[in-house]
Formats: C-alpha cells, structure tokens, sequence
C-alpha cells in the first residue's frame, strides 16, 4: 500500500479555454459580453489552495470479481460496466480531490448572478477535473517502475455505481487532510470534488470515455454531444 497526496494553489490549476467556450455552447471564442463575465470570474476564482490524496494497493490487497471489487476485504458494488474495464489489473489506486473550501465560498458568492453563476460553476467543475488528471498523471509516474499502466477513472455515482458507496470509499480516508467530508446523502464537500478508483496493471490501457457509461442526462458534456 503507497499514500500519495498532492497541494496546488488553485491559481497554479491550469484552465482549458476550449474546453470552457465547448461547455458554454460555443464552438469559437466566447462573444464579447461573455468574454468580460469569463475574465472577471476567473480572475477572483484564483484563490485558495487544492488538495489530493491517492492510496494505492497491490495485487494482495485486490479481489476483482464480475459484479464487485473487494479492497482489503471492503466490498464495492461497483456492477459489470466498471468490473468489466479491470479485469487485467494488478491494482487499484483510491483517490480523492478537492478545489477545497475557500474555492468554495468564492464561487458561491456569484449565485446571484445566474450568468456569473453558470461561469464559476463551470470554472470550478473544469479545475476540479483537471486537479483529478494531474493527480492521475502522479500515480502513472508512481507505478512506472513496476511497468504498470492505469485504467479510466470511475467514480462512485456513475456507470451504474451507487453513490452511496462513497462511504466506503471514505472508509479508506479517515484521516484525510483534505477537508472533504459526505453529506446524509453521500455527496462530497466542498462539491468542487472528486473521488474514485482507478485500475492499474501491466495490460490495461486508458479508453476514450463514452456518454453510454454515465447515467447522468443533465451533464453538459452529454447535452454538447448529442446536439
């Protein structure tokens, strides 16, 4: 079992502008009105400092099974859609992350505006998937020495697999420093967060993510594609 934890000024999370102007509904930069709205949120969304801890187990510690995972005899339901992209693994890294609270409280302060609002959420939710792939992009580099590779990420809430196994999730993360905590409803705040598992192994590979996966039909990436 490997820990990895990782602090960046959320300032210092890089922001895609393409992806950003996509999620908005624009294939080409944003028009005018919207350009100024972008460059004030984000401006004043360059505040606080992100946090993202990993716990990686070997073989010993992993039982794969066609409609669950076992880690360290804690059982994830996690349905065939998951199980079935981690057959070939070795492994599987735990992680969460966070924009954290101070974020958190900024970009609420926009609610407000629902324009103004709609841009901080989206900023927000963009960061948080970028602190997610950085943290990715850590664990790859962590487990090149065993010339392992890494699956998708899936996340509890997606793919079939029940949200509320967040808890057990968070079983894992009892003395985590990252301030997220769950709610009655085992939703994650701050909720510019993420957690999930990933697979690792030495024949896995990391798949084009396909809307088909995720039962979330108010999802903006979904919406875009379809149109």
């Amino acid at each position: 079992m490997r820990l990895l934890n990782l602090h960046i000024p959320v300032k210092e999370i890089p922001l895609a502008r393409k992806e950003l102007n996509h999620v908005m509904g624009f294939e080409q930069d944003l028009p005018t009105p919207f350009d100024g709205v972008f460059k004030k949120i984000s401006a004043a969304l360059k505040t606080g400092k992100s946090c993202a801890e990993a716990i990686i187990f070997d073989n010993d510690d992993v039982a794969i099974k066609q409609n669950k995972i076992i880690i360290k005899n804690v059982e994830f339901n996690t349905g065939n859609k998951v199980t079935s992209y981690l057959n070939e693994c070795n492994g599987i890294a735990l992680f969460i992350c966070t924009l954290g609270a101070e974020f958190e409280v900024k970009m609420k302060s926009f609610k407000g505006d629902h324009i103004e609002n709609y841009f901080a959420d989206t900023i927000g939710s963009l960061k948080c998937e970028t602190l997610a792939n950085i943290l990715y992009d850590k664990i790859l580099n962590e487990i090149e020495k065993e010339k392992f590779t890494a699956t998708n990420r899936y996340s509890p809430g997606y793919c079939n697999w029940d949200v509320s196994e967040q808890k057990k999730l968070f079983s894992f993360f009892k003395d985590t420093k990252t301030g997220i905590s769950l709610n009655d409803s085992s939703l994650m705040l701050p909720v510019k967060s993420i957690s999930g598992l990933i697979g690792i192994g030495k024949n896995v590979k990391k798949m084009p993510y396909s809307c088909s996966l995720c039962s979330d039909i108010n999802c903006s990436y979904r919406k875009l594609k379809t149109q």
